[in-house]
């Protein structure tokens, strides 16, 4: 995708972003930037190709993309729309939809020229990673980390989970963040 486009996306993301506390533009560029950090320093970046690549970064920009600052569960007791669009992970599956909808707008057409095949395998490669932010799905990522630390045994991880879970991590980072950034961000919440 040429730069250009490139350019349109983030700022389609930005207008897309409501001015919420914590769900905001400022927490998703963090979360991106925090990802492109840890995937390089632990070398997956060079494990992947420039789809996967963007992909990644893509679904970090665009994991809480119109994020309303509530649950899911809040959402389905309150009766909201998108909620009974969705059986379960509400929010995030209408971040999915409205990342592809913002992608392959009119204006934007991010994805323009791929064939059908590279456009669902970058589909799947997004969707699989901001579902993976629903934080109801947490005990079920810890329980696979433990699966592959079984035993002190190196075990090799599909790219598409590790993937998950780096975008995982960076969601729920700031507590590792030195204290005057990880204070602002939990007086946000």
């Amino acid at each position: 995708a040429d730069l250009g486009r490139v350019r349109r996306f983030i700022l389609a993301v930005r207008e897309s972003m409501y001015d919420n506390a914590y769900h905001n533009f400022c927490h998703v560029f963090d979360v991106t930037q925090t990802l492109s950090v840890m995937a390089r320093r632990t070398g997956t970046l060079d494990r992947l190709n420039a789809w996967e690549r963007f992909a990644l970064l893509a679904a970090a920009l665009c994991h809480d993309l119109e994020h309303p600052g509530v649950t899911s569960v809040f959402m389905d007791k309150a009766g909201a729309t998108v909620a009974g669009a969705f059986k379960d992970t509400v929010l995030e599956k209408h971040h999915v939809l409205r990342t592809f909808e913002v992608m392959v707008g009119q204006d934007i057409g991010l994805l323009k020229g791929l064939s059908s095949e590279s456009y669902w395998d970058f589909r799947n490669a997004v969707a699989g990673c901001i579902l993976a932010t629903d934080i109801a799905k947490h005990s079920s990522y810890c329980a696979q980390v433990r699966e592959l630390l079984q035993d002190g045994a190196a075990r090799p991880v599909a790219i598409q989970l590790e993937m998950e879970l780096l975008i995982k991590c960076a969601d729920i980072s700031n507590v590792l963040k030195p204290f005057h950034v990880a204070r602002r961000w939990a007086l946000r919440v």
